[in-house]
């Protein structure tokens, strides 16, 4: 999961269409993160991605979730897999990609993303990739996906009070000095937090990138059937030799460095190296 700070999501809910920068955001940290920890100059993510934009209580929260395959495919048909490596440079990537979206869209200027640096903890930005899947756990595949994809709030969490006419919405204890777990919503009030959230037309919200793109899947389709029905695959991933037990290089900070300022498009330098 890919998520941003307050201060900047408010640009979001104004602009749908920074929605699916946002994502392109994502996908290409993913893909330098792996190239760079692999050590591989090409190579293609497998991505399956999710747009949200509601947090608790129905409030407006713009992030991204994504399946993702824990490695690079290359053209040749193997699968290079991740090893176990710290996701703050992802995560710093991210906040620095986002940045100079936001920049060259004219949101933001260089003074408030210098601001915006110094604060603690990336700033805001997270990457959360606790939740692991194993190969071939179809189950638990179908239910990351339909929870990423789920509807903006629940009904077993609301209640009506006909006495006062107000809207009950219960939820998890929140964060900071807010510790109740329920909000109550004037009618007005609630459908107005529910139709932030109404997709406009046409929008895509859930997108496929690299390996899983419609491109990637159509090409291979193509190759089999020239190919001929003799070596037609049983599945995708037939074909897929998948390489791990590898150790990489050590990554130097200042590689993380230089490839975070790079992102960021030669904006505010002070960065410090990934921990």
């Amino acid at each position: 999961m890919f998520s941003i700070p307050k201060i900047i999501r408010r640009y979001f809910l104004y602009d749908r269409k920074l929605l699916g920068k946002l994502s392109q955001c994502a996908t290409s940290c993913l893909t330098s993160f792996f190239r760079i920890t692999l050590g591989r100059k090409l190579g293609f993510p497998g991505i399956a991605l999710a747009i949200q934009t509601f947090g608790d209580y129905a409030k407006w929260h713009s992030h991204v979730h994504a399946l993702v395959a824990d490695g690079l495919f290359t053209e040749t048909g193997n699968f290079y897999v991740m090893p176990k490596v710290a996701i703050r440079p992802l995560a710093e990537l991210f906040r620095a990609s986002v940045f100079k979206m936001l920049k060259d869209e004219g949101r933001l200027d260089d003074a408030l993303i210098k601001k915006i640096l110094t604060w603690p903890h990336i700033s805001g930005f997270s990457v959360h990739n606790e939740v692991r899947l194993q190969a071939g756990d179809a189950k638990g595949i179908e239910n990351v996906a339909q929870y990423i994809i789920r509807n903006t709030f629940s009904m077993a969490k609301l209640s009506h009070i006909e006495k006062t006419g107000t809207v009950f919405y219960r939820s998890k204890i929140g964060h900071g000095g807010n510790k109740r777990n329920f909000l109550t919503y004037w009618p007005l009030e609630f459908i107005a937090a529910i139709t932030q959230h109404i997709p406009e037309r046409l929008a895509q919200m859930v997108r496929y990138y690299g390996w899983y793109s419609n491109r990637m899947r159509g090409d291979r389709q193509r190759a089999v059937l020239l190919q001929g029905e003799s070596v037609k695959m049983e599945t995708e991933n037939s074909k897929v030799t998948i390489i791990s037990n590898f150790r990489t290089k050590k990554i130097s900070p200042l590689v993380w460095r230089e490839c975070i300022k790079r992102s960021l498009g030669g904006g505010p330098a002070t960065l410090q190296p990934p921990r």
